[in-house]
């Protein structure tokens, strides 16, 4: 079974904070979903989960 472990997660913008401190465990099959208003950091996550734009 594969699992997505997140621990620590930070990333800011110059003073505005995207997210802190993120953690969260995604494991094979689950089904997930991800909302928010724009400029809230959602791609910004995704960027980061896959490395195109490294966390802080």
């Amino acid at each position: 079974m594969q699992t997505l472990r997140v621990e620590g997660l930070t990333k800011t913008y110059g003073e505005k904070t995207l997210f802190e401190d993120l953690n969260f465990i995604i494991n094979e099959h689950d089904r997930i979903g991800l909302s928010g208003t724009n400029g809230s950091g959602k791609t910004t996550l995704l960027n980061a989960l896959t490395e195109v734009d490294p966390a802080d």
